[in-house]
């Protein structure tokens, strides 16, 4: 049977951009990351879900 599962990561990152939407944008294209298998456990998909970003109040 297969289940949905949400992780929620915390990521501390330093960039030259000078705006959090490159940032962004550049961790979610670019980067990897992994979830494996375990012994109980099979790792069918996973993804990045993209992060949507408000305007900054000036």
């Amino acid at each position: 049977m297969n289940e949905v599962l949400y992780l929620m990561v915390r990521v501390e990152v330093q960039s030259t951009f000078k705006n959090i939407s490159d940032t962004v944008n550049q961790i979610e294209t670019l980067s990897e990351f992994k979830v494996t298998d375990t012994e109980n456990v099979k790792v069918v998909k996973t993804e990045f879900l993209l992060t949507r970003i408000r305007n900054s109040k000036k």
